[in-house]
């Protein structure tokens, strides 16, 4: 609802969103179903299969932007999900800073940060990822104000797991649009029940001693003494999110199945095309994706979704194995997968290493 009324407030409707491929596939509900606005699936990637090939650019972006306008759309937004979902990364500090001095130069272009995953940073440059910094942090190191035309959305969504409550929030300095939204939300505002329990969540105290994750490496915090609640839950969150990551790239590394080295979020971004099978042909020409605009034009081909669809029902009936297909997340092509390894219990995580293990041993397809 957060991000739903902000483009109430800030574009028409017919105009449209910016947003770098793959994306969380119910932005395009979230967006057109009341407010009208045009998702325009933006072509990033550049290369090969690593984090860097997917940053957006001045170039990329530029690109995006000239194709909507020559269908008749006009750009009214860039929206970034940072940390990215379904890649799983965070995006460097220059990226971020290259997409807001691109988003200024544009006449009436507003930056929106989706930072619902802000709190799930679990590798950093310790381990070869980038740190997670808000766009209201690039602005400030360089002295600016984040002005009228960038915003920051949070939830407690899924950082806490806490997805029922419905409690949201955005941080802007448009003052301009604090009386829409304030009307906007007399629709979905948050019950004072809610209210009180959300604020006796992020100002409780807890003994550190009561942590699930005490004697399982959490040395550094080892002492009885009460800290916020809040604070107790981020750790132990990024502590079992970074033993899930390691235990599951473990197998994927062990059978060579490809995957983008992530540090953020509930998910991990796999590369399974060597899986694809192909009737004829080989694999399908790759499509000039930089004049495709809008989400029917960013579709897969019939046979590219085809030969997708086969693997993702493959991986369900014969491995037991239920991934996200690229295609939902309007990847550029086949093969994709995003798999969440934060769902299942412990029981169930076990199984499904041994199920990755399964398949990763299965023949991959002839080429």
């Amino acid at each position: 609802a957060v991000l739903e009324n902000l483009l109430f407030a800030i574009a028409d409707a017919g105009e449209g969103v910016l947003v770098p491929r793959p994306y969380y596939a119910a932005f395009e509900f979230d967006l057109a179903a009341r407010a009208d606005i045009k998702v325009l699936p933006l072509d990033v990637r550049s290369g090969g299969f690593e984090a860097a090939s997917y940053y957006p650019t001045k170039e990329s972006l530029e690109a995006g932007y000239q194709a909507a306008v020559e269908r008749g759309i006009t750009p009214r937004a860039l929206l970034l999900s940072s940390p990215n979902n379904p890649l799983g990364f965070c995006y460097p500090e220059e990226v971020l800073l290259n997409c807001l001095e691109w988003c200024e130069s544009k006449e009436g272009m507003h930056l929106i940060s989706d930072e619902i995953y802000a709190g799930s940073v679990y590798r950093e440059t310790a381990e070869g990822q980038p740190p997670w910094v808000s766009i209201a942090a690039v602005a400030a190191r360089q002295e600016r104000p984040l002005g009228e035309r960038v915003h920051v959305i949070w939830a407690l969504s899924k950082d806490f797991a806490l997805s029922g409550l419905r409690v949201g929030a955005l941080y802007t300095e448009n003052e301009a649009i604090r009386t829409p939204l304030q009307k906007l939300n007399d629709l979905c505002q948050v019950g004072s029940t809610t209210q009180a329990m959300v604020a006796r969540l992020l100002s409780d105290r807890m003994d550190r001693g009561t942590l699930l994750s005490s004697g399982r490496g959490a040395s550094e915090h080892d002492s009885d003494e009460a800290e916020p609640w809040a604070a107790m839950m981020q750790r132990e969150n990024c502590f079992f999110l970074r033993e899930r990551y390691q235990r599951l790239t473990a197998v994927l590394d062990e059978y060579s199945i490809p995957y983008l080295p992530g540090g953020a979020g509930l998910f991990l971004w796999i590369d399974l095309r060597a899986w694809l099978e192909f009737q004829t042909g080989g694999f399908p020409a790759k499509r000039d994706e930089r004049k495709a605009v809008g989400i029917e034009e960013a579709a897969m081909g019939d046979r590219e979704a085809e030969m997708e669809r086969a693997l993702y029902l493959r991986l369900i009936h014969e491995f037991g194995l239920l991934l996200t297909p690229g295609a939902s997340m309007r990847t550029e092509s086949p093969g994709f997968f995003r798999c969440v390894f934060s769902a299942a219990d412990d029981t169930a995580f076990e199984v499904a290493l041994e199920r990755f293990a399964k398949f990763g041993a299965s023949p991959r397809a002839r080429r």
